[in-house]
């Protein structure tokens, strides 16, 4: 029985769209107008002509257009509110004092995969953190401030690079980089995260993050 309706139902709806069909072409002929397969303005006619003579389409359209307008709706408002958290977050991680801030990088590092050392639980004071992914290592130095960082804070970095016989490193600022320091760093084997990146460290969406360390480690190896 059901299978038979089920039949009837496509029957019908072939019918329909066929008597679509004809209508559309009618009217292409009409107002003189060349039918083409690829133009989209035909399936867009055909469309209309099955919303309007076809009630289980013009009802099951009607449903999928509301349901893309809700979808559309909650995704600006999830964007707006993932903007929202990501302010506080920035602001929250602002404020930590030194030693938990350092801590937090700790964890977000290790999460990534790297093996972290913070190198003042080795009295060693010049960077932050030494970090290892596989035989490569890194040292961080973290850079909180008012201001964006400027190259002498980099070029700094890049003695310590030496002196600790890292294959390279990373600053971390919750601010942003001078067009020098940018210039320096890549040069100099060093990956700038500035306040944006460090925020997509604290997410599962981190792609950016990722990408650029992936990128970074594929250069210095």
């Amino acid at each position: 029985m059901k299978e038979r309706k089920f039949e009837s139902k496509v029957i019908e709806f072939l019918m329909i769209l066929m008597f679509s069909f004809g209508i559309v072409i009618t009217l292409f002929s009409l107002i003189s107008m060349e039918l083409n397969v690829y133009d989209i303005k035909l399936y867009f006619m055909i469309f209309i002509t099955l919303v309007i003579f076809y009630k289980p389409f013009r009802i099951a359209s009607f449903r999928f257009i509301f349901y893309l307008i809700n979808r559309t709706l909650h995704l600006i408002k999830t964007v707006h509110t993932d903007n929202d958290l990501l302010q506080k977050e920035l602001i929250q991680l602002n404020n930590l004092p030194e030693t938990e801030y350092i801590h937090l990088l700790k964890k977000l590092f290790e999460k990534h995969r790297y093996v972290a050392l913070i190198t003042k639980d080795i009295e060693t004071f010049n960077v932050d953190l030494i970090l290892w992914k596989g035989t490569r290592k890194y040292i961080v130095q973290i850079i909180k401030g008012a201001n964006a960082v400027d190259i002498r804070k980099v070029q700094q970095v890049a003695v310590n690079i030496k002196t600790y016989s890292a294959d390279g490193a990373m600053i971390i600022t919750n601010q942003s980089f001078t067009p020098s320091a940018k210039k320096f760093s890549s040069l100099n084997h060093i990956l700038l995260i500035d306040h944006d990146e460090l925020i997509n460290m604290m997410q599962d969406e981190n792609k950016k993050f990722v990408f650029q360390t992936a990128l970074y480690l594929s250069q210095h190896k």
